[in-house]
């Protein structure tokens, strides 16, 4: 069984989602068939220049939010609004995760005590020193109270960002984003205050591949798609897109079992992290992320957990049955580390 790295007191996720259900939301849905207007994803990046992509951030970082809007039937214009709330560390209640006002977030642009961010599929935020430096100072302090060691391994708190896509035809769409907010630079292993040496940087997972596998026990097979950083990646005269992909080869027919190839590059791909009892630190356990499909088209099945201790194993995980459409479709996979780190793969075949 895994165990909770979070201090329930301090999440703010359940809350915004169960707002978020009584109108039509991305993530909270279960339908990966996309036929209209959704939100399938959203990322928080933070590049400190030391090529890591970083999904905790702290004052003075800029945080680069992008949004997975899909958008099948080609709505002519999707304006993609984020806001936020300052959190609390007594979870006080504000509009972003008030119940009433979430019924129709769309009031939340504009409201009181609501912190505008930015307006398109990608923004940037700088992380400001005031409200948001008290609030990391008190994670810190809480640590490092003999009588709250459970906090040892969860210094952050994690603001609830809201994002809402409104199309020029009157659809309207909600997801919601948890930002982990966390004094990454005063925390960690490298510092000298033992209380402060166990709660580990979250980043940001990374899928590189697109593959049809030779089997269950990893994700290397045929390759559909990679990922890229420059043409020569991609081979001579070839280029590589501006989202990162290399161009696509051709999807086969029929049912297909796919899977995202994700980077495990020690130590920030597919991190181990520490969990926290009342007497403070009692282990450490890797990452599992999980990858959720979504398409436009053709039909889907998920591969059965084969692994009989009761992890999740990487085929029920990152793996899925597939059957392509007759026509152009896009594929969407969106991998999610459990620590609110995300990222994605968004396709089109023809």
């Amino acid at each position: 069984m895994r165990r909770r790295l979070e201090s329930p007191a301090w999440r703010f996720g359940p809350l915004v989602a169960l707002g978020l259900a009584s109108c039509v939301s991305g993530f909270d849905r279960n339908d990966q068939l996309v036929t209209g207007l959704r939100i399938l994803g959203a990322a928080a990046h933070i590049d400190n220049g030391d090529g890591v992509d970083w999904a905790d951030a702290e004052v003075g970082d800029t945080v680069t939010f992008s949004a997975l809007v899909a958008n099948p039937t080609g709505i002519p214009t999707v304006t993609v609004t984020w806001v936020t709330c300052l959190p609390s560390v007594n979870n006080t209640v504000t509009p972003c995760n008030s119940e009433t006002v979430l019924r129709d977030p769309v009031k939340l642009i504009g409201m009181a005590g609501v912190i505008p961010l930015g307006v398109g599929e990608t923004i940037q935020y700088t992380v400001p020193q005031e409200g948001v430096g008290d609030l990391l100072d008190q994670l810190i302090t809480r640590a490092e109270d003999p009588t709250q060691m459970v906090a040892q391994c969860s210094i952050f708190i994690e603001a609830p960002v809201i994002i809402i896509a409104q199309g020029s035809d009157g659809s309207v769409v909600t997801a919601v984003k948890n930002l982990r907010l966390s004094p990454w630079s005063q925390v960690g292993p490298s510092v000298s205050t033992p209380a402060l040496q166990h709660y580990i940087r979250n980043a940001n997972p990374t899928i590189t591949a697109l593959n049809i596998p030779n089997d269950k026990s990893a994700c290397a097979g045929q390759t559909l798609v990679v990922s890229c950083q420059t043409d020569a990646d991609c081979g001579v005269g070839v280029t590589c897109s501006s989202d990162g992909w290399c161009p696509p080869a051709k999807f086969p027919a029929g049912s297909q079992t796919i899977c995202g190839q994700i980077r495990d590059i020690a130590p920030t791909d597919i991190q181990t992290y520490y969990y926290c009892g009342l007497d403070g630190v009692d282990g450490s356990e890797m990452e599992y992320p999980t990858i959720t499909w979504y398409a436009t088209g053709g039909g889907q099945a998920t591969i059965a957990n084969s692994n009989t201790a009761g992890t999740p194993d990487l085929a029920s995980r990152t793996f899925e049955l597939y059957t392509r459409p007759p026509g152009p479709f896009t594929l969407y996979g969106v991998v999610r580390d459990g620590r609110d780190g995300e990222n994605w793969i968004a396709q089109a075949f023809q």
